[in-house]
């Protein structure tokens, strides 16, 4: 059987790079010849140090050697040209692609008939959002799902950046599918939250295949009990202003408790001036704050094992791997009402707590801080719950698939 995964950019660490990364790997552990197509090359030595993942041998066609600093969305659009040379010379029995830039490529699939799996993280449908094709009575819903979405575009509203854009729009009209059910065989979602958000644009169904998260990882140590954690709340993500960590020093600035609030996370030059409110932020409210930008995955480990709470602060939030992460640490967690953590994760709050309000992440701060019973029956749910999105649970729900498909 040949396969090929085709992602935009795997020179990164992010949710759509493991996602790939584990696509790749089940498929390389079932005797599968896999491919890979990417608009950019990549170290791929990186892959073994990230995800424990071996490409040396597996073949990657690509478009340009490395992503250029302008024209982003532009390059984008040549996704399906790799891809496309990859078809011809493979003639694959099977592609997986996570974008819906793929439309050139369907002639290829009717002449070789090979099946063609799509992988929607989040369906940032800018063409239907922009004519407003959203049914009335669902656009107000819609719009909530694309709230980063339309921060996103609003400097593609002003000066010469409208003029940018719509050009960008008359080649994204070439090169986008329409319908995903009409164009891929299987359509994924990583959530029930974004397949809901699916139903509303296209009515129909999609699978949802939540992502892997590495969770052996943190067994040896997830078992730490109650007496040997520290009073500390912490937040695992990108330190972003889209995490919200402002909402979390809010709420331990009021709690009773007043636990330390530690953050771990990727940091990029652009985000420092957020970083630097939030410690202004901590100051003035009197919230002991450390962060820990860019460490490596030991680290993570060791801080989320001795910490006696995970707070979430994101809105929405498509799925939430880092969640996953800290239930698998042992830690309870408190999630907003909102997204994938809340409705996939804690199953409406089946496995962890959940809040809405500022006063509502606080209460829950000070009980789970001061009630060893309530930590222990969330402690022992949450390493439950994470063994749900392991690589294993991961990979045999993509071969449930594959065999339904092939």
């Amino acid at each position: 059987m040949r396969v090929i995964v085709s992602h935009h950019l795997w020179s990164r660490v992010g949710g759509g790079e493991l996602v790939n990364a584990y696509v790749v790997k089940t498929f390389l552990r079932n005797g599968y010849k896999v491919a890979i197509a990417s608009t950019f090359g990549f170290d791929k030595s990186e892959y073994d140090r990230w995800f424990g993942i071996k490409l040396e041998d597996v073949p990657t066609y690509y478009l340009f050697k490395k992503m250029f600093p302008a024209f982003g969305i532009y390059q984008r659009l040549g996704t399906y040209i790799p891809l496309s040379r990859a078809i011809r010379n493979l003639k694959p029995n099977l592609v997986w692609i996570d974008s819906e830039l793929y439309r050139p490529i369907l002639k290829l699939k009717n002449e070789l008939e090979f099946k063609l799996i799509e992988y929607i993280h989040f369906p940032f449908d800018a063409l239907r959002f922009e004519r407003r094709e959203v049914p009335k009575e669902l656009l107000d819903a819609f719009e909530r799902y694309m709230s980063e979405a339309i921060e996103y575009m609003k400097k593609y509203k002003k000066g010469l950046w409208r003029f940018y854009f719509k050009f960008w729009l008359k080649l994204y009209e070439k090169v986008a599918r329409k319908n995903p059910f009409e164009s891929a065989d299987i359509v994924l979602t990583n959530s029930k939250y974004i397949a809901r958000l699916v139903k509303m644009l296209w009515n129909d169904n999609a699978t949802v295949l939540n992502p892997p998260v590495k969770v052996e990882e943190f067994k040896p140590y997830a078992s730490k009990p109650f007496e040997k954690r520290e009073d500390r709340v912490i937040m695992i993500g990108r330190i972003f202003p889209e995490k919200r960590v402002e909402t979390i020093i809010d709420a331990i600035a009021i709690s009773e408790t007043k636990p330390k609030l530690t953050v771990v996370g990727g940091l990029i030059p652009t985000t420092m001036p957020y970083l630097n409110l939030l410690r202004k932020r901590a100051v003035k409210k009197k919230v002991k704050l450390e962060v820990y930008p860019n460490v490596n995955r030991d680290t993570l480990i060791k801080l989320a094992t001795s910490s006696k709470i995970f707070a979430h602060g994101c809105i929405g939030e498509h799925f939430g791997i880092a969640v996953v992460e800290a239930m698998a640490s042992g830690t309870p967690v408190i999630v907003h009402r909102s997204g994938g953590p809340y409705e996939d994760i804690i199953d409406r709050g089946k496995y962890g707590l959940f809040y809405e309000t500022v006063e509502e992440l606080a209460e829950e701060i000070d009980e789970l801080i001061t009630d060893d019973k309530k930590w222990n029956k969330f402690h022992e749910l949450s390493i439950r719950r994470a063994e749900e999105y392991g690589e294993k649970a991961f990979s045999d729900k993509l071969f449930d698939v594959i065999n339904k498909l092939i």
